[in-house]
Order: structure tokens, then C-alpha cells, then sequence
């Protein structure tokens, strides 16, 4: 399912620097980059585990939001 046109996914991704495929070991720095506009109202986990909690369950063959959340 692509991204709602109001997303801002697309736009923090085009800020983003390029990651190289085998350059994993940034992949967490990389990450901490995307703004989290939740955490003005006290997000009790950091946005940057959950993304890398999705990075995971895509490389493992995950390829729908509903797979993603399984």
C-alpha cells in the first residue's frame, strides 16, 4: 500500500543521506535522523526501536503493513 499523499515519508527519505546495503552498522544513526512530531505529546518508547523493529520484519520477507505489524 503506498504512502497517503499527506505522508511525510517521502520527504524525510529524500533528506536522508543514502544508505549502502552493506553499511548496516549505521543503519541506527540513519534512523535517529527521522523526526518523531509524537514525541511532543510524551511517546513512552523511542521512535527509532520501532523503526528498526519494521527494518527487521521486511528484511525477514515482511511486505505489507499487515505483515510488518505480525
Amino acid at each position: 500500500m503506498p504512502a497517503a499523499p499527506s505522508s511525510l515519508v517521502p520527504a524525510v527519505l529524500a533528506k536522508l543521506d543514502p544508505l549502502h546495503q552493506y553499511d548496516t552498522g549505521r543503519l541506527c544513526v540513519h534512523l535517529q535522523r527521522v523526526p518523531d512530531p509524537a514525541s511532543r505529546r510524551g511517546r513512552w518508547y523511542p521512535l527509532v526501536g520501532l523503526l528498526l523493529i519494521c527494518a527487521c520484519a521486511v528484511v525477514s520477507g515482511a511486505r505489507t503493513i499487515t505483515e510488518i505489524t505480525e
